[in-house]
């Protein structure tokens, strides 16, 4: 009851995005605007100050950061096999396939932070400063090969679409040019660097920040949709089995085997537990792949998240 307590009033305003636009109309228009202001405004200043006020330094955080990314590539190879139990379009496998490693930030960061106050939320963040390019790179290279290969069958005019070097190009750049990544680069060099933030100015990205979380997890319910959730149920299963349950027990065992300390372990243990984000369907819709799975598939985890994830919290971190 304890850990069901904990994720509840996350997954609350979760499900009020949902009601917004079910109930009130909200247009989508302005969740398109809500995002942008969330990921560009309110959220990096966030990431800055929780980093650059932490104890944390990447050279006390070494074996953290490589019990997680062990963990992480573990799933991408359990991601990769479930197109050797489930048969579908090559194009839809690619597309489902990258929201097994990567996560819901905001439903993260709001977990780590209440759980394990700002240590957890220095943790995450410097893990995903790691682990965003290499997801990234993984997934955009694996879905521009599909697409490839299925235009070329279809005798797709060479002139249609973005080439795989194209994509895998702007991709980087897009990497490069996170204001995430670099809120979270620029908090820790700022962390090294010994300076301290004038108190007006941590002031003023707190306040920014502390409206992020919320604004966010508003958006992910207005996200959701549950029209056509029955499309290929047997892949959207095996993939949200794999996300939320198998990536989840390689976490315990690097846990056990790298000897995390609590609040390291706890960290790793909720990021392995999380649905995928958003950004997938943004990504695959861009490229060319097959967006309508990779929106199910986000509903499908973020719903069934509401009871795996009180289970991981009572058995390992309670």
């Amino acid at each position: 009851m304890q850990s069901i307590l904990l994720i509840t009033p996350d997954f609350l305003i979760i499900l009020l995005g949902a009601a917004l636009v079910a109930w009130l109309k909200y247009p989508k228009g302005f969740w398109q605007w809500a995002e942008k202001l969330v990921f560009y405004i309110l959220f990096p200043p966030l990431l800055f100050t929780s980093i650059a006020t932490s104890k944390l330094t990447l050279s006390t955080s070494t074996t953290f950061l490589a019990a997680s990314i062990i963990t992480m590539f573990l799933g991408v190879a359990a991601a990769w096999s479930v197109r050797w139990f489930v048969k579908a379009d090559p194009v839809t496998h690619a597309s489902v396939f990258q929201c097994a490693f990567r996560f819901n930030t905001y439903i993260g960061f709001a977990l780590c932070s209440r759980i394990y106050g700002d240590e957890g939320f220095a943790l995450l963040a410097l893990l995903m400063a790691f682990w965003v390019p290499i997801s990234n790179t993984i997934a955009v290279g694996v879905l521009a090969h599909a697409v490839a290969r299925r235009d070329a069958q279809q005798n797709v005019a060479s002139g249609r679409g973005l080439s795989s070097r194209q994509v895998l190009k702007s991709t980087f750049f897009a990497v490069v040019k996170n204001p995430l990544i670099i809120a979270t680069v620029c908090g820790l060099l700022f962390n090294i660097s010994g300076f301290v933030i004038p108190g007006v100015a941590l002031d003023f990205m707190k306040h920014l920040g502390s409206a992020s979380l919320a604004m966010g997890l508003l958006c992910i319910g207005a996200g959701l949709q549950v029209k056509g959730l029955t499309s290929g149920l047997k892949l959207l299963a095996a993939a949200t089995f794999v996300r939320l349950v198998v990536i989840s027990v390689f976490a315990l065992i690097m846990i056990h085997v790298f000897e995390l300390p609590a609040a390291a372990a706890g960290v790793l243990l909720i990021f392995a537990s999380l649905p995928t984000g958003q950004s997938c369907y943004v990504m695959t819709a861009n490229m060319r792949g097959d967006a309508a799975a990779v929106a199910n598939l986000t509903t499908m985890h973020t719903v069934a998240a509401m009871a795996t994830l009180p289970i991981w919290i009572s058995l390992f971190i309670l």
